[in-house]
């Protein structure tokens, strides 16, 4: 039997045979049919455009969520710009998904991983690329830099950083960044409420929640900022080799930290606070004291040299003001003389 543009018309129109519908159903699933062939747009025109099917309207849903989702100019296919109810009938025949899984291979340039890439048409020197896959995608920017996009995320850069007098890029979600050194030009990574910015190192920035972000430093050195909105406030970390961070960005506190120290036996910190308790364990007296400032908004006044090379672990129920208890233990553990005032609003 040959498929003819006089076959799919019948076919639309329900005029033709069993035999007919079926055959053509199978050629459009299991072959690889030209469908402009088999249905010139001048054709369309001809159509009556008053069928009723099942589901249209999700059907005609569906494909419009398709075309905005991979952001990609589409010309000349009727079947995905025509609000016809014959467009939407065509695809419903053939198999939704399906024949809608062919035009994007045709009409989108999908990553060999299931990510996707699109260029902002509004600015044309930017780049942005969604990971709508399950598996890494790989990016390589300008520079060298290496980006490690992890599934379910987006990131944007500019096309060329050349003439730039900053590598600026906005992610969301998760991304692994290997940069390539050049002190004359800083590599900032803007994620929700957080900026990470590096010379040349490698590390990785994930929004863990909506108001949480993660950024853990392999390599380098990085500096971690968060700002108010009013700008009365701001959360600033400078981050070392093996070191992380989670912040909370709206209420600019340290959710939990992983800390190295350098000197004498390996004495790795760790420090974790959530809505039930808060943890310490050999984390130096400064970054104690520095957490206590940040995340109660006071003043801490103390000896600096008393502290110095000390070490603190202690396990407390979160309360509004357990930072007096913690600095009563401190105080009293490591005979240091720590008090705290509340800062001038």
């Amino acid at each position: 039997m040959k498929i003819t543009s006089e076959l799919v018309n019948r076919y639309l129109k329900n005029q033709c045979s069993a035999e007919e519908a079926t055959y053509l159903e199978n050629y459009i699933r299991y072959g690889d049919p030209n469908l402009e062939t088999l249905l010139p747009e001048e054709d369309w025109n001809s159509v009556d455009g008053d069928l009723d099917y099942a589901n249209q309207e999700d059907i005609r849903k569906n494909i419009f969520a398709s075309i905005e989702k991979n952001r990609i100019r589409i010309h000349r296919i009727r079947i995905f710009i025509n609000l016809s109810k014959v467009a939407a009938a065509f695809i419903l025949f053939l198999g939704v998904y399906g024949i809608l899984n062919q035009f994007t291979k045709t009409l989108v340039s999908v990553h060999s991983e299931t990510a996707t890439m699109s260029i902002n048409s509004t600015e044309s020197s930017n780049l942005y690329y969604i990971n709508s896959g399950n598996d890494i995608m790989t990016l390589t920017a300008s520079d060298g830099s290496i980006i490690t996009l992890y599934p379910k995320s987006e990131i944007k850069y500019p096309e060329d950083f050349s003439n730039l007098k900053e590598r600026i890029l906005y992610l969301k979600g998760k991304a692994k960044f290997n940069v390539t050194k050049d002190i004359n030009k800083p590599f900032r990574v803007h994620s929700t409420g957080v900026t990470t910015t590096a010379l040349g190192t490698i590390f990785i920035v994930d929004e863990l929640k909506s108001t949480q972000t993660q950024v853990k430093l392999l390599e380098g050195k990085i500096e971690v900022k968060a700002q108010a909105a009013n700008e009365e406030r701001n959360l600033v970390r400078t981050i070392m080799p093996n070191e992380e961070i989670t912040l909370d960005h709206h209420d600019l506190t340290i959710v939990e930290e992983v800390k190295v120290h350098k000197s004498g036996i390996d004495r790795g910190g760790y420090f974790l606070q959530n809505a039930a308790v808060i943890q310490f364990k050999n984390i130096a007296l400064e970054d104690v004291i520095n957490v206590l400032i940040q995340n109660y908004d006071i003043d801490l006044h103390y000896d600096k040299r008393k502290i110095s090379n000390k070490f603190y672990s202690g396990h407390f129920n979160n309360t509004k003001q357990v930072y007096k208890e913690i600095i009563q233990e401190i105080n009293y553990l490591h005979h240091v003389e720590i008090s705290y005032t509340f800062p001038n609003k």
